[in-house]
């Protein structure tokens, strides 16, 4: 074999394993797998790049020397968040009055981790303890209006009372978040500057964090949130990822550290929002199947992700990625742009237990994580798993669990599921095991199914892609039943989420709240919102332009007829300031980081909705500039999009249209991986493809499987169930009356009970 000379490394750190995806400079990769160590991370990675370095016959030195970009998605951050393990304590300075708003905090707060049944009754309803207590916030005597106006002016007194007793108190970073500061900074500048001259004068040093720095987004709660997770949470991560740095660069590497963000571009660890990758664990996998979407040119796909703590479920709609505007980070609302992702508390490390007075199994929400289950005992967990009942039914190889790294003991977790399970329930522990697995699929599938028809869609328009380390073993089994467009396994599905943090953008984004209202277009009568608005804005117009409104008042013009240019100009005014001001933060980034402005490719958009509407959706102009024609193009993607979204007998054009964000993303060009593509065989597997038989317990039957090499496996193979495809990261149970047909991209199809093999030949 030729020397490979690697480019890319993409990671990602889950609660059980850390998967690493290694791509050369032809795009070609290799997935390599270990198990997550929380208290060294470092170590996870490098053990996983060593697997995936050996794959390729080259050591761990080789592998990292020639790397230009190392991308790492993961759950460090988030982790912080769920274990209460941040910076703490922190103090926070805010507009007097709003003291207590994290402690109210959001309604969805309390329910939106909940299952469906759950959410129905109030006294299930508990909001989260805020990572901030009480006494460590303290109120100032300010007020910035809306419009940027300074109706209270700061008063300086309140801050210097408050600033001494937080550090009295010990705090160890301070926080400062006013009502508007992301219209007006003013105030918030000048606490800074209190603050600094009160730490010198202590000869002390902490950090200090303004709000309109980190996120100058409308809405008190999920903007306070927002910076306080960065600081609890992100910041101390600051110093873990540098640490990785200097690993790489003590491996002969001088590759930087990128983070993927929460919408799926990447940004450096000096990044200024680091709020923005917190949550971007579930991304990598919703990018990957946008980019295997645009392989098949699929323009409709489900992307399903079964870990060991938690089952992620995204979408890709017209072949777009879909984008929320706000989400919850453990149980705190915040107002941050990130992929929509639906997970739930079931994964294959999810502890199993009998509820004492049902006498129902219960799976999760905790989770033994890397941990496993019982059927390994270093890892000291003594509740028994879905991985133990697994293990039990067969489907699992003891001997080769992570390529052999970790044994297993099958006749260890038998014994403990006997006595936890099937003796609690009165039956025998195989089918307690049976029982388990089938429970584990019917929760996973009732997700599913909730979070598409909770779009609107049927399952019979997308393509379903199941990944992580548990996504082949289970997909069959949680699509059972399902009317799906098709359902894909791609080879290297347990680093699949590595794979898709490589396929996102080199890029930064950059958003600021705006309240930029646009008139209906011409032909359209405004109506309600928009005729207030229009009057409204008829008194705060300068003399100058309200006389040539009046001109063509007096000649007979309506009032709204006669403002729409007005309008429409002051629009474009506002928001390219916005995009100005935006585009200027990102070229300072990139020159901070040693980039050349000059090659980034400029995106310019916006999110919008109808006058007076609750959600907004966003739009981008394709065009690198801002011109004349800017907000009818806008206006005209808005009606698109609102169609595909909801129906357009809901449309309200006679309302006028609300610019809420302004956004711009600058992108750099990067090299991104290649789906590999092989000539089809024939449809028997070679002689060597099947290395084992084995017997799997199946719907209260014992059935003799074959088990085949995962890598011996040629395009356009089919395999026959009941069988087992194995590799060193995961295993493919294939019941029976299935069959798996492999194509020429070494992507796996479900070939269904009843369906011809020949539908999925030639794709």
């Amino acid at each position: 074999m030729t020397q490979r000379q690697t480019r890319i490394l993409a990671i990602d750190t889950g609660g059980t394993m850390t998967d690493t995806i290694l791509i050369d400079t032809n795009g070609q990769f290799v997935v390599g797998k270990a198990q997550t160590t929380p208290d060294a991370v470092s170590k996870g990675i490098m053990e996983s790049l060593k697997d995936a370095a050996g794959q390729w016959d080259i050591n761990l030195q080789e592998a990292v020397s020639g790397l230009e970009l190392v991308v790492y998605t993961g759950t460090l951050m988030l982790n912080r968040v769920v274990s209460r393990t941040g910076m703490a304590p922190l103090g926070v300075l805010t507009s007097s009055g709003f003291e207590d708003t994290l402690r109210f905090g959001r309604a969805r707060q309390s329910w939106h981790h909940l299952s469906l049944p759950e959410r129905l009754h109030a006294v299930s309803h508990f909001h989260p303890d805020p990572l901030v207590s009480r006494d460590f916030i303290k109120g100032v005597r300010e007020r910035v209006l809306q419009t940027g106006q300074v109706m209270i002016p700061l008063y300086e007194e309140d801050v210097r009372e408050a600033t001494l007793d937080l550090l009295d108190r010990g705090a160890r970073a301070i926080i400062i978040c006013y009502l508007n500061s992301f219209v007006n900074p003013s105030h918030e500048i000048r606490t800074a500057e209190i603050v600094s001259d009160i730490l010198k004068e202590r000869g002390m040093q902490i950090p200090v964090f303004l709000s309109h720095r980190v996120h100058p987004i409308l809405g008190e709660a999920g903007r306070l949130n927002a910076v306080v997770i960065q600081v609890y949470a992100a910041e101390p991560s600051r110093d873990q990822l540098r640490d990785l740095e200097g690993t790489f660069r003590d491996q002969g590497s001088h590759a930087g550290v990128r983070l993927l963000t929460n919408y799926g571009t990447t940004v450096s660890t000096a990044y200024d929002q680091l709020i923005h990758t917190v949550n971007s664990g579930p991304t990598g996998g919703i990018i990957g199947a946008q980019f295997l979407g645009s392989v098949y040119d699929l323009k409709y796909l489900i992307a399903t992700d079964v870990g060991g703590t938690t089952f992620d479920v995204g979408a890709v709609i017209n072949g777009q990625i879909v984008l929320r505007d706000s989400g919850i980070i453990d149980q705190f609302w915040v107002n941050t742009p990130m992929v929509a992702v639906d997970s739930i508390g079931s994964g294959t490390g999810s502890f199993v237990r009998v509820d004492p007075v049902t006498q129902r199994v219960r799976l999760g929400p905790d989770s033994a994580g890397y941990r496993v289950g019982v059927c390994w005992p270093e890892g000291g967990v003594d509740t028994v798993t879905v991985n133990d009942a697994n293990l039990i039914l067969g489907y699992l190889n003891p001997d080769n669990f992570l390529g052999g790294q970790v044994k297993l003991d099958r006749e260890r977790a038998t014994r403990l599921f006997k006595e936890q399970i099937a003796d609690r329930l009165g039956i025998d522990v195989f089918e307690a095991a049976w029982g388990v697995h089938n429970l584990a699929n019917l929760t996973l599938k009732l997700h599913l199914q909730q979070v598409m028809l909770g779009m609107g869609f049927g399952p019979e328009v997308f393509h379903l892609v199941g990944y992580g380390g548990g996504g082949p073993l289970h997909a069959i089994g949680y699509t059972h039943g399902l009317d799906l467009a098709g359902v894909m396994i791609p080879t290297w599905a347990p680093g699949f989420s590595a794979f898709g943090a490589a396929c996102g953008e080199y890029g930064v984004r950059q958003e600021i709240s705006t309240d930029i209202f646009v008139p209906p277009p011409p032909g359209v009568d405004p109506t309600g919102i928009a005729l207030q608005i229009m009057r409204g804005a008829y008194d705060t117009l300068p003399p100058d332009v309200k006389g040539n409104v009046d001109e063509q008042l007096a000649q007979g013009l309506r009032l709204e007829a006669a403002m729409r240019g007005v309008l429409n100009q002051v629009a474009l005014d506002q928001l390219s300031r916005a995009w100005s001001s935006l585009k200027g933060q990102i070229e300072l980034e990139a020159s901070r980081e040693g980039l050349d402005p000059t090659r980034l490719r400029f995106v310019f958009g916006a999110r919008m909705r109808y006058a007076g509407m609750l959600d907004d959706l966003e739009v981008q102009t394709g065009a690198p500039e801002i011109k004349p024609e800017t907000l009818s193009e806008l206006a005209e993607q808005f009606e698109v999009s609102f169609d595909k979204v909801y129906a357009r007998a809901a449309r309200s054009t006679e309302f006028g249209y609300q610019i809420t964000r302004a956004v711009v993303t600058g992108y750099y060009e990067s090299v991104r991986p290649t789906v590999p593509e092989e000539s089809l065989d024939g449809e028997t597997p070679a002689q060597g493809c099947r290395k084992d038989h084995r017997p799997i317990f199946w719907n209260g039957t014992w059935h003799e499987s074959d088990v085949y090499e995962m890598d011996r496996v040629r395009a356009g193979n089919v395999l026959t169930g009941p069988c087992l495809v194995e590799s060193p990261a995961t295993t493919i149970l294939v019941p029976p009356e299935y069959r798996l047909y492999m194509d020429r991209r070494r992507v796996f199809w479900v070939v269904r009970p009843g369906e011809d093999v020949a539908m999925y030949k030639g794709r």
